[in-house]
């Protein structure tokens, strides 16, 4: 988490500027901790100079004139102030925001535990530098971003920085009394995670030493230079890539629109074929409730056809000779009217005919019992001549056998 920005806006406000989070410097708990450059930030003596982070520059050395991929701080030299004090200049690096507000907050480490550091919120300027703040919200995306705290020296002390150990070393020392003079922007691991000390004039470089900085400079340059474009050949195969997914997605996205209406139409289809089978239904019950009522109307015509049938059959005979087959003629007139289905009639006229036979039978019966009485009394008149015989025309003019005898 050290050296890297904490939070960036994805916007920018009213007035160009786009708010900006930064983790300035680790304080170290442990008496026995140092960052890379072997300095021990104590909490007390980060308290007392953290003021003077306010107001501070956010700065950047730019690989080149796109000033869009910054560098390291920018440091030229040094110059003597009006008072006659050497303050380090910064020629190579521009002022790209300032830091308005400072406090000292718990967050989380690369490993995931919690560390106090100081942190500066402020402001990037995103109109006059838009490549550049446009790297910084790619890159802070990716967890790439890191940056550089400047100290130096007070005026009371000669500009220089005041080490709490009698004999600061390189692997060890405390800054005491100090200011905060900048935070810088890198596009690479510093070799301080947290800090860079500018302690001008302590040291001097000779001409070679110098020399040897530029030459590793320059080819700090050139090799980020190259970085970038192998960066800028990578990011061109893959923005064909990308183009060619965006062109298989478009095909994809054409057939699901393509098959989005195929299944349309066969819910159109499917609705439609719902809807003749409602309709089919609906003639259906409607067939059979009109086909009920049908014959429910045709089993009342049957009835009293078979009634008629009935009456008809029956006519030929009077009450007397009827009066046999009563208890049949009542129960069959009352099952004729009791039916409401046409197939409750077909014995009808079975049980007519029947009925009919029965009382042809019984005729049958009384004219032979008739005949029988008429050949006792014609015999009885041959005893008895006084004695009249009714039958006496009949019996003189015909003989009819039992088996001749049919009323049919």
């Amino acid at each position: 988490m050290l050296g890297n920005i904490l939070e960036i806006s994805k916007r920018s406000n009213k007035n160009g500027r786009v708010p900006i989070k930064v983790a300035l410097l680790k304080i170290h708990d442990n008496t026995e901790d140092t960052n890379k450059n072997g300095l021990h930030w104590k909490k007390e003596y980060v308290e007392a100079a953290m003021e003077s982070a306010i107001g501070m520059p956010f700065c950047a050395e730019f690989v080149d004139e796109t000033k869009e991929v910054p560098l390291g701080h920018g440091l030229t030299g040094q110059i003597i102030n009006s008072d006659g004090l050497p303050e380090p200049i910064f020629e190579n690096s521009e002022v790209v925001g300032t830091c308005n507000e400072v406090s000292i907050e718990t967050v989380k480490d690369a490993d995931g535990n919690d560390i106090e550091v100081l942190v500066g919120s402020g402001f990037l300027y995103a109109q006059r530098y838009p490549n550049f703040v446009k790297w910084v919200r790619k890159n802070y995306a990716l967890g790439k971003v890191c940056t550089s705290i400047e100290i130096m020296g007070i005026p009371e002390n000669d500009n220089k920085i005041v080490f709490e150990e009698e004999e600061p070393t390189e692997a060890f020392r405390s800054p005491m009394r100090y200011v905060f003079s900048g935070s810088a922007i890198l596009s690479v691991s510093p070799a301080d995670d947290d800090a860079i000390v500018l302690e001008v004039a302590e040291k001097k470089q000779n001409k070679e030493d110098k020399k040897t900085m530029e030459f590793t400079i320059e080819d700090m340059k050139t090799a980020i230079h190259s970085t970038i474009s192998e960066l800028n050949d990578k990011s061109q195969a893959y923005e064909s890539q990308i183009a060619e997914l965006n062109s298989t997605i478009e095909a994809k996205n054409s057939e699901l629109a393509e098959k989005d209406v195929k299944i349309s139409e066969l819910n159109a289809s499917v609705e439609q074929i719902q809807a003749t089978l409602d309709q089919l239904k609906k003639d259906y019950e409607t067939y059979w409730a009109e086909r009920e009522i049908l014959e429910q109307e045709l089993a009342k015509a049957k009835v009293a056809e078979k009634l008629r049938e009935l009456d008809t059959t029956l006519g030929e005979f009077n009450e007397d000779e009827k009066d046999i087959a009563k208890e049949d003629i009542d129960k069959l007139t009352s099952e004729i009217n009791a039916a409401t289905k046409k197939e409750d009639l077909e014995n009808v006229t079975s049980e007519i005919n029947s009925i009919k036979s029965k009382i042809c039978m019984n005729i049958v019966e009384s004219q032979k019992k008739a005949e029988s009485d008429a050949k006792i009394a014609e015999q009885n008149s041959i005893h008895d001549g006084s004695v009249e015989d009714i039958f006496s025309e009949v019996c003189s003019e015909s003989h009819i056998d039992d088996e001749d005898t049919n009323i049919f």
